[in-house]
């Protein structure tokens, strides 16, 4: 054997071993850059998480309205009962 053919061989099979290392490690860098895009099951999404705080944000809202609306309510009872408790009064054109 020549040492021409035998760099021949050696660049090649050195050549298609780094290409397998190489295509190896590519491989496990996509895994992991995937793996850390996911979510594990039982944690949500920072777009899950958004729209659960602005959902939250609208219904404390709510609340508040809800509260308001309460309290204008319990004024208008509490006027409308002291007004069936005042006398009434007599009307002067009438005798």
């Amino acid at each position: 054997m020549d040492l021409r053919a035998f760099l021949a061989m050696l660049f090649s099979f050195t050549g298609a071993a780094v290409v397998v290392l190489w295509t190896i490690a590519f491989a496990v860098g996509y895994a992991k850059r995937v793996a850390a895009k996911s979510t594990p099951p039982g944690q949500l999404s920072a777009e899950e998480l958004e729209v659960i705080r602005a959902r939250l944000a609208e219904l404390e809202q709510r609340d508040v309205r809800v509260e308001e609306i309460e309290e204008r309510l319990d004024f208008v009872e509490r006027a409308l009962g002291r007004s069936r408790e005042a006398p009434q009064l007599r009307n002067p054109s009438e005798k």
